[in-house]
């Protein structure tokens, strides 16, 4: 009896013993799929991480590229505002280093609502910005073809080696002066297109010759420009934009 009871304990034992092992390996297989789940959704994570990176890179990229855009056009208002009066007259206001006076083009009065423009366009009020030299000589014109300098003959079609005609700093957020790695560099690039004559005045010249009516003369021609303005905005953004600008000549 006392045999038999002793071997149903034995069997029992060496029962729970199996059940341990048995429970170890589980747990161990266990920890081991737990780990390749864990580094393939560490996997996952890392590819949707380099996603949203790139894309998070690409929008800000296209936000900088609209910055710019933006403000090249906008550089190329500030230099036509005072295109009238700077071919009118001849050249540019004894305050900016020319020699029509300054009553001539009113500055306070073209610049009535941007004050700061004016500031901008002076060449001396920051050095190597405003209204640029033509070939170290004098200031640009633009009533003239090109001639600062020496340039080959396919120059009017090389936009991008065009001598700078105005360079502009401004702010990004329009404030009136702010840290450097918020300021917009803008380049403003103006060369003369041609010359051609308004629709009748040929007629409109013989008929002033004929009588005393002489306003009907005053047909008038026009002066074309290309105008390249190119802005770099903070976080290297850059974009540049071409335009050809008509001016009227009526006088």
């Amino acid at each position: 009896m006392n045999i038999m009871l002793t071997q149903r304990i034995g069997q029992g034992q060496q029962g729970m013993c199996a059940a341990v092992v048995g429970l170890q390996r589980q747990r161990g297989v266990a920890l081991f799929v737990g780990l390749v789940f864990l580094v393939m959704l560490s996997l996952v994570a890392i590819v949707v991480m380099k996603d949203t990176l790139l894309e998070t890179r690409m929008t800000t990229a296209t936000a900088r590229h609209e910055q710019a855009f933006e403000a090249s056009e906008t550089g190329r208002l500030i230099p036509e505002t005072v295109l009238v009066a700077h071919v009118f007259n001849r050249g540019w206001p004894v305050s900016w280093g020319g020699s029509v006076p300054d009553s001539a083009f009113d500055l306070n009065a073209t610049f009535k609502h941007r004050p700061e423009w004016k500031n901008l366009l002076d060449p001396g009020t920051t050095d190597d910005e405003g209204l640029q030299t033509c070939g170290g000589v004098g200031l640009v014109i633009f009533y003239m073809p090109q001639s600062c300098g020496t340039h080959a003959d396919n120059y009017n079609y090389m936009p991008a080696d065009w001598d700078p005609s105005v360079i502009m700093t401004t702010c990004s957020d329009g404030s009136a002066s702010c840290a450097s790695n918020r300021q917009v560099k803008t380049t403003v690039a103006m060369i003369r297109d041609g010359v051609t004559v308004n629709k009748g005045s040929g007629a409109a010249q013989s008929q002033g010759y004929a009588s005393i009516g002489v306003g009907t003369a005053k047909g008038g021609s026009a002066l074309y420009l290309q105008i390249r303005s190119e802005a770099k905005v903070p976080g290297n953004g850059q974009a540049a934009t071409i335009a050809q600008y008509k001016l009227n000549i009526d006088h």
